[in-house]
């Protein structure tokens, strides 16, 4: 039998995260004996637990004003559940099979009628999350740059960050109060992109939030305290193995590393995230670098835990989809 393209590309991902790995050991980039002495502290994982769960109710939050701007009917509730079920298949299953892609599944399955508005709030929650996760490091860098002298690569990462984090306000501005988008203008400059029928739903999608800028604003907020509960989480952490950096700093490093950390290799980010943490320290003059790889190793570790919870409302949801296809008929049934 043939492999498909899918199986072929999962597999090439876990070898190359294999090698990812391999390097991260063979190369000495976590503090094993710092990682030990911290990994079982209540004090650490009640941490740890703590801020995960404020991470996922402000991003079930921050979901839940894009969903209802389209007019959807989710609940906070079931996006929550939501947010468990894709915190779950993010840390423990690999390749393509991300959270990202169960939260579409589920919530086009909520909404039938309207499979690709509920798919496009997934998408835009995620490009919402990472946009401000690298505008966290954009602002910070603006007040210290002082940390890009005599540091060429910092120096690169700025001029990019701060390229990007350009083009989002511009073209922000430009979408949320620009002429171009009155009646005659704007379906003269749309036509183009409406030729299909799936991006005209996009397109038309997309233009409904022109009317919801305080929902964008909130959700925005949202996600920047969801980021920074995280990087207090690695701060907090980072004290108890002696990691002699300032919380500047760790608003400066941590988002760069979350956002190479979702590299999807291997599951939760493992491997690549230790290579993130630990060339970003090495690159700010940490003396030992290799505890920024316990860090990193840490966080995964105590997302892993608690990742676990999402197992519960996943079963629940399988068990109501196989209990309904089972009342539709035997053939309903047998696609379960």
């Amino acid at each position: 039998m043939k492999p498909n393209k899918e199986s072929v590309r999962v597999v090439l991902k876990l070898f190359l995260g294999s090698l990812v790995i391999y390097y991260v050991l063979h190369s000495k980039m976590v503090d094993f004996n710092a990682l030990h002495s911290v990994l079982w502290s209540p004090g650490n994982l009640v941490l740890g637990f703590f801020f995960l769960t404020l991470s996922v109710l402000f991003s079930a939050a921050r979901w839940r004003l894009l969903v209802r701007a389209q007019g959807l009917s989710l609940s906070y509730g079931h996006l929550v559940e939501l947010s468990f079920i894709g915190a779950f298949f993010n840390t423990f299953m690999p390749g393509a099979v991300g959270g990202d892609l169960i939260k579409a599944w589920y919530i086009a399955g909520r909404e039938p009628q309207r499979k690709t508005l509920a798919i496009f709030t997934v998408l835009l929650d995620r490009g919402l999350g990472l946009t401000v996760i690298l505008f966290y490091s954009a602002t910070t860098l603006l007040f210290f740059t002082e940390w890009l002298s005599g540091r060429p690569q910092f120096q690169g990462i700025a001029l990019g960050i701060w390229g990007f984090a350009s083009a989002t306000l511009v073209i922000s501005l430009l979408f949320f109060t620009s002429r171009i988008w009155s009646k005659k203008r704007g379906d003269r400059f749309l036509s183009f992109f409406k030729k299909s029928r799936r991006v005209g739903v996009l397109v038309d999608a997309t233009l409904v939030y022109r009317q919801h800028l305080g929902s964008v604003l909130l959700a925005s907020l949202l996600s920047a305290l969801s980021i920074l509960g995280m990087i207090v989480l690695h701060k907090m952490i980072g004290n108890g193995i002696g990691i002699p950096l300032t919380f500047s700093q760790y608003l400066f490093l941590v988002p760069l590393a979350m956002t190479v950390s979702a590299v999807p290799l291997l599951p939760g980010g493992i491997g690549v995230g230790q290579v993130a943490f630990f060339t970003l320290f090495k690159w700010m003059g940490v003396p030992d670098p290799d505890q920024g790889g316990a860090l990193c190793t840490l966080i995964q570790i105590y997302t892993l835990l608690f990742s676990l919870a999402g197992l519960v409302p996943y079963l629940r949801y399988k068990r109501h989809n196989t209990e309904a296809a089972r009342a539709e008929g035997p053939v309903a049934a047998s696609l379960s």
